[in-house]
């Protein structure tokens, strides 16, 4: 499965063309933030993982920018509140 980075975005596509598999967006906040704003994984694709992955994705490039993360969506939330080493970067 190949994970891409887009704009503001990492995604899995469609290896037939159309809809992407799975996707995580986040929105720039100033110089210092993102907040992580919409996941999403295609039923017949979830419970593989793939939310998982591209969430470490944003986290290791919010890490790689110096941003603080504001988690929105519910699925970003879930993950700040299970995962205290996540507080480091949480805004």
């Amino acid at each position: 499965m190949q994970f891409l980075a887009g704009e503001n975005r990492f995604y899995v596509p469609n290896p037939d063309g159309g809809e992407d598999i799975a996707e995580i967006t986040y929105t720039l906040i100033g110089h210092d933030k993102a907040s992580i704003d919409h996941t999403f994984v295609n039923v017949n694709y979830r419970g593989q993982g793939i939310a998982d992955r591209l969430f470490d994705l944003v986290i290791e490039e919010m890490r790689k920018q110096k941003r603080k993360v504001v988690p929105v969506c519910s699925y970003a939330v879930k993950k700040f509140e299970r995962d205290a080493q996540l507080q480091t970067i949480k805004a």
